[in-house]
């Protein structure tokens, strides 16, 4: 019986040592520097893929839902051209929705986001010290709208633009 016991207390150990080796990422690196810097290229690759398409979804969503509340049913819209924009809620939204254009896909290579993650890795890896700023703010500051380079996101930084969460 004291056996058993023995052998379950030491699995238990070791399962918890894997367990804490396994999660190199402390609490207060969640969803900053210090966890984007523990991911593969592969994993920061997925993580832009993924806000991108997340981003891209929900405005769409919120602009279809624009449409629904400040839409007047039975109203004619014009619907925009060249030298004037569309007079419906939802495209007047989704005009304002930022791209993602460097964001390349191909069916010979596949998705690349590198302009986004390179930019985010050098910006983390030279300027250490701000690696408490979320990468999706920084994520937001490389819309085309704003995109930024590493260099540009350390003065925004410095400016007090981007600010680290405490």
């Amino acid at each position: 019986m004291l056996r058993k016991y023995l052998v379950g207390i030491g699995a238990l150990v070791v399962l918890v040592v894997v367990i804490c080796l396994a999660a190199p990422v402390r609490p207060d690196q969640l969803d900053r520097g210090g966890e984007w810097l523990s991911w593969s290229p592969g994993e920061r690759a997925t993580f832009v893929n993924g806000f991108i398409a997340g981003y891209r979804q929900g405005s769409h969503s919120a602009c279809e839902v624009a449409q629904e509340l400040f839409g007047e049913p039975g109203k004619m819209y014009r619907l925009g051209d060249e030298k004037h924009a569309s007079e419906m809620p939802s495209a007047r939204c989704l005009a304002r929705m930022e791209e993602y254009s460097k964001a390349k896909y191909t069916e010979a290579s596949g998705p690349d986001v590198s302009a986004y993650t390179d930019a985010i890795t050098e910006f983390y890896t030279k300027h250490p010290e701000y690696q408490g700023i979320p990468f999706v703010n920084l994520m937001k500051s490389l819309s085309d709208r704003n995109y930024k380079t590493a260099d540009q996101l350390y003065q925004m930084a410095q400016k007090g633009e981007l600010r680290p969460l405490r």
